[in-house]
């Protein structure tokens, strides 16, 4: 090996232990490295030296008039194939894994084919031009040796499936292998006795010499025919592991072989459709790569689900078809067009019964072979069923697929009109950075589920339920664009609200820095000028003076309860709590309170309490004066509630005061109730978010 493969060949190790977080000695790497070069090359170059025999055995046939018909209606086609495909199977398995011994076992099943050809087509030459060609008998012998090859290697092809190594209970699958061990000596027993026999006997339907050679065939047969029941045996000990990547690589393998089984008994039993032994053989090999290079292992699940749907779909029509004609032919035989009417009605029937029948056997294969993918589809259909007759609450699909894909953090958002993304109740989103997947309709993207990372062998329930869940999606969807719309009106309604306490708190402002301060320095001039011109001025000037100051004090007073009627200064500077305690303190009447408030809420939440309590006290003074009148504010962390109770005569009819209080209480997403019952009481109490 040349300096530069070795340097590359240690940079890729070094590589590959970084990945596999380990660190091992440079010369193991390439050491490593090197012989996995070597055996790769090795394998490649079996594969041309195997194609290259082929083609002179072919050669040496279409000298014989072998017709190219022949390689696909007779034997030699699929020892042809077998030639030229098996070691490049095996190789390609070396470059995925190069430690696996199955790849040395398919390259040598495939290698034998090419020699026996050869060999068989030379002797086969030589006897029929009478001995032109030399070593006829020896090619003969060799033709016959190799014959046996592929057989021998047959246990071992499902015995080690697919690592190149044992199941576990090594002891009994040794047994297997010894059975394999038994055959290779009944073999080289035969081939010691058939190397005395003449060239022209070893060829095909040449009569037994019996004895000793056919013993040993027998025990040839019968440990190769042991040796593959163990293998099938350890395919399904790893069919039932715990490993479930094992266990797709076997389903891909046994449908492989049972798809190769099918196409040959076919090709067997059916005319000119010898070519379908050469699909089998070509089936069989895909599925066995596949399964061993992993690329695209999870489908098997979904190609077997399919197969035996069709299947099944396939045989009932056609046995309804059949029916279906048989009993009319019987039943019009003599009529003229009793041949036609019962073919068309036969087709009739089978495309009626299709579309049914097909659901009804999906179904079935469903609850049988993938359970789980069964039930979240049958849960979310029956949802979007029940969601269709009554609108589904915000979120509950949300949390039906977080149940039925096994994803708590999993997130429903949907696809607006104006391309902005919304949850589930109406609020916008950013766009995810997560894993996630795009559920469309026919007016494009409806929503994106963004969910964890699904594993392979669970595609096929994402996919599955995503199919299953569009129709409530839709529905879903519309929902939050509703809810959208519902949201902009209570933002509308919340800056209403936050523009008319602004207000008021400007008026508030403009009557203490303006007309109470002109009044107050008017009332303050005033009495300047009556002290200073008391001698000029009479007692009737004094008496009209008094009557002025009396009423610019008066509606001083006016102005200072209109200013605090909007929003005491209490509220903004300390909280909920000291302008309750303020509101209290200036009213008539005593009133009781009780708070249990320990932190401060958003403005337009405060100032709504406020107003409620206001409202509540002033409509209990106007209609209950005398009555016992108590307010109770309280916060779980989660809403705030404020109480106002009365004892007084009811029938509170909700004016214009407490529909206004209530187109407020709503615009801050709260809920406002008054419960008057005519001589109970009057009890307003409103419900408002935590802020």
């Amino acid at each position: 090996m040349s300096f530069s493969h070795v340097a590359a060949a240690s940079v890729r190790a070094r590589h590959l232990a970084l990945r596999a977080g380990t660190e091992v000695s440079r010369p193991v790497e390439v050491h490593t490295v090197a012989m996995a070069l070597h055996r790769r090359r090795l394998a490649w170059g079996l594969a041309v030296v195997s194609a290259g025999l082929t083609a002179a055995a072919l050669v040496v046939g279409i000298h014989d008039a072998m017709r190219w018909r022949d390689l696909l209606d007779a034997d030699p086609g699929l020892q042809v194939l077998m030639a030229l495909t098996f070691p490049v199977l095996g190789a390609l398995l070396l470059a995925r894994t190069p430690e696996n011994r199955l790849a040395w076992v398919f390259i040598a099943a495939g290698v034998s084919r090419g020699p026996a050809l050869l060999a068989k087509n030379w002797a086969l030459h030589d006897y029929r031009a009478g001995g032109s060609w030399p070593l006829a008998d020896e090619m003969a012998f060799v033709a016959l040796a190799m014959l046996f090859v592929a057989p021998l290697l047959a246990p071992l092809m499902v015995l080690w499936f697919p690592d190149g190594g044992l199941p576990d209970g090594r002891t009994r699958w040794r047994v297997a292998q010894g059975l394999v061990l038994m055959s290779a000596v009944g073999l080289l027993v035969f081939l010691s006795q058939a190397w005395t026999l003449p060239g022209p006997s070893l060829l095909d339907d040449s009569p037994s010499p019996g004895g000793l050679v056919d013993i040993a065939l027998a025990v040839f047969v019968a440990g190769t025919v042991a040796g593959v029941l163990a293998g099938l045996a350890a395919v399904v000990s790893r069919l039932r592991g715990e490993d479930r990547v094992v266990r797709q690589q076997v389903k891909w393998y046994l449908y492989g072989a049972a798809a190769a089984l099918a196409l040959n008994l076919a090709g067997d039993f059916l005319p000119s459709a010898g070519y379908l032994n050469l699909i089998g053989t070509l089936a069989f090999e895909a599925a066995i790569l596949v399964a061993v290079r992993r690329h695209g292992l999870w489908d098997i699940d979904r190609i077997l689900n399919r197969t035996v749907v069709y299947g099944s779909l396939t045989a009932t029509l056609a046995a309804v078809y059949v029916g279906t004609v048989l009993g009319l032919g019987l039943l019009l035989g003599e009529l003229s067009l009793g041949r036609s009417i019962s073919v068309a009605a036969a087709t009739l029937a089978a495309a009626i019964i299709a579309a049914p029948a097909r659901r009804e056997l999906q179904a079935r294969v469903d609850r049988r072979f993938d359970r789980r993918t069964h039930d979240a589809v049958q849960r979310v259909t029956q949802y979007a069923d029940e969601a269709s007759m009554a609108g589904p609450a915000p979120g509950e699909l949300e949390r039906l697929l977080r149940d039925v894909l096994r994803d708590p953090d999993l997130r429903l958002l949907f696809r607006c009109q104006d391309g902005d993304l919304v949850d589930a109740r109406g609020r916008r989103v950013d766009e995810p950075q997560a894993a996630a997947s795009s559920l469309r309709g026919g007016a494009g993207e409806l929503a994106l589920l963004v969910h964890r990372p699904f594993p392979a062998y669970e595609q096929g329930l994402l996919e599955s339920v995503r199919r299953a869940a569009m129709r409530a999606v839709a529905q879903a969807r519309l929902q939050a664009e509703l809810l959208v719309q519902v949201t902009v009106v209570e933002q509308s309604r919340r800056r209403i609200v936050e523009a008319a306490d602004a207000e008021r708190r400007r008026v508030e402002r403009d009557l203490h820095d303006g007309a109470q301060q002109r009044l107050v320095a008017l009332a303050l001039r005033l009495r300047s000028e009556q002290r200073r011109h008391a001698p000029q001025l009479g007692s009737q000037a004094d008496h009209i003076i008094d009557l002025g100051v009396a009423e610019i004090r008066g509606s001083v007073e006016d102005l200072r309860a209109l200013a605090a009627g909007l929003l005491p200064g209490s509220l903004v500077s300390e909280g909920l709590g000291p302008a309750l305690g303020e509101l209290i303190a200036r009213q008539p009447d005593p009133v009781r309170c009780v708070q249990h408030l320990d932190h401060r809420h958003a403005p337009e939440i405060e100032a709504t309490a406020w107003f409620v309590a206001a409202e509540g006290l002033a409509n209990s003074l106007k209609h209950a004066a005398g009555s016992h009148v108590s307010i109770e504010a309280t916060c779980d962390g989660h809403r705030l509630q404020i109480v106002v109770l009365d004892d007084g005569p009811g029938g509170a009819n909700g004016g214009a005061g407490l529909t206004g209080l209530n187109d407020r209480v709503l615009a801050c997403a709260g809920s406002l109730d008054v419960d008057s019952p005519l001589g109970a009481g009057t009890r307003v109490t409103a419900v408002l978010p935590c802020g």
